[in-house]
């Protein structure tokens, strides 16, 4: 934990200014069990179980737990699943005024979302949280605006599953073999608040063509920065 003093103007009273450290808080509403994957960059976060063959940490049905890592601690926390990984979590508390986070779904599609615990906005006034609550409700409101429905059917079953009257998608999932095609209709048209490609590194834009270029743009939006070290997650 971080301490910091400064004087008080309050009759002849010095108080003390303190500064807590970063806390992650995870919310598990499902029934079962939940495993999350910890992987720890810097610092050290608290582990107690192993998943997904790393350390991990687990959390009971309906119930909530809280996590002090340390005050450098750059890492992703990834619920595992025995369909696969869902989306990534990742978080960097190195800079002590604020945290950058993201949700990644880039290696694995599922509900969750990562913010601030008092649910603050950003900076730029605009919504704190990263991921999505219902991956497919997103995605079946942005497939009714679909033109050309008949494209998907049949050909991206693992991450797009189409109903017979191609009016839904009954199933939607995402990983790093799925082809641009998916990642387009994920990132572009149904628009989630995540990566669903790697972006491009520190700014610097490197892939040619025009749809590349807009999926590498719009994966780098989703590096979000909030002034507060107090976060949560939470599993649906």
């Amino acid at each position: 934990m971080r301490f910091t003093f400064t004087t008080v103007a309050f009759s002849t009273l010095l108080l003390p200014f303190v500064r807590a450290g970063p806390t992650l808080t995870i919310h598990n509403t499902r029934t079962r069990n939940i495993c999350l994957k910890v992987e720890s960059g810097a610092g050290h976060f608290p582990t107690s179980t192993v998943c997904g063959g790393a350390p991990g940490i687990k959390i009971a049905p309906m119930k909530t737990s809280n996590f002090t890592p340390s005050d450098d601690w750059i890492g992703a926390i990834t619920p595992m699943f025995k369909s696969g990984p869902g989306t990534r979590f990742e978080i960097n508390f190195s800079q002590p005024d604020g945290t950058w986070y993201n949700a990644d779904m880039e290696m694995g599609m599922s509900g969750g979302t990562l913010g601030p615990s008092d649910n603050r906005q950003r900076p730029n006034g605009l919504p704190s949280l990263a991921g999505e609550q219902d991956p497919l409700a997103k995605a079946n409101a942005a497939w009714e605006h679909v033109s050309n429905k008949a494209a998907f059917v049949g050909k991206y079953t693992r991450y797009m599953a189409v109903s017979g009257d191609q009016k839904r998608l009954e199933r939607v999932y995402m990983d790093k073999n799925a082809p641009k095609k998916v990642a387009v209709f994920f990132q572009l048209t149904a628009k989630f608040n995540a990566y669903i490609t790697v972006g491009s590194v520190q700014g610097v834009q490197k892939i040619a063509g025009s749809l590349d270029k807009s999926l590498e743009m719009a994966a780098d939006m989703h590096a979000w920065f909030v002034d507060t070290q107090a976060m949560m997650i939470t599993i649906y």
